[in-house]
């Protein structure tokens, strides 16, 4: 009989280690930012929604625009809410594909990187990276110069913007045709790319709604 019962207990402990884990996952949808009309990005699992806070997701504003043009830039968001099943996310960077600046830059071409570091109006600030790529080959003094006047514009446009505002024109292609137009009075231009971004403070407000939703996450588990 004793043999039996440990028999028995075997069984139910080997079907409980195989108890699928995927069963006990709920699925979360998840949307990208207001400014990018809130669309839906995609699906993902977790045990609990406290599980979701600061994951971060890599998608191709392609997948968002549907514009074959978007395939080369890389955007990663991060969820900083939870609603239900429902999950939001904050931009957290950009970032283009190897392949295409290899594509940008040829033979008696010049590239121009342009490093600054932005705040907008209502308190986000950045690591922004510009790519401009000139028609011919040009000296030392204009490209020091592209690069001032690159950071100057950059400065005083994201000073001007709320950060979704500033996102906006970014991923609209509109700020990158503003750094052209200025660009392209120093040197004849073939393209300027914003190629790199790094969100390195949210607004304020932003942080403290990611603060009081991990809390209220934590408390009610």
């Amino acid at each position: 009989m004793a043999e039996k019962q440990k028999a028995v207990a075997k069984q139910e402990k080997v079907a409980i280690s195989k108890r699928d884990p995927w069963a006990l996952k709920k699925w979360f949808s998840v949307y990208a930012p207001s400014y990018l009309g809130g669309v839906f990005l995609a699906e993902v699992p977790a045990n609990e929604a406290q599980k979701l806070l600061m994951r971060t997701l890599e998608v191709s504003l392609y997948d968002i625009t549907k514009d074959i043009s978007h395939l080369p830039i890389k955007l990663k968001f991060q969820i900083h809410r939870v609603e239900g099943l429902k999950a939001l996310t904050r931009f957290k960077g950009l970032e283009l594909t190897r392949d295409y600046i290899r594509s940008l830059v040829r033979k008696g071409t010049s590239k121009v990187t342009a490093i600054t570091e932005v705040k907008t109006k209502d308190g986000m600030v950045m690591r922004i990276t510009v790519l401009g790529i000139t028609t011919h080959r040009i000296g030392t003094a204009q490209k020091s110069a592209m690069r001032k006047k690159t950071i100057e514009t950059l400065v005083k446009k994201a000073a001007e913007l709320d950060s979704g505002q500033f996102l906006k024109e970014i991923l609209e292609g509109t700020l990158a045709a503003d750094l052209f137009i200025v660009a392209k009075k120093i040197a004849p231009m073939r393209k300027v790319e914003i190629a790199k971004i790094k969100v390195l403070k949210y607004p304020p407000e932003e942080e403290q709604i990611v603060v009081k939703e991990a809390v209220a996450e934590v408390t009610s588990a």
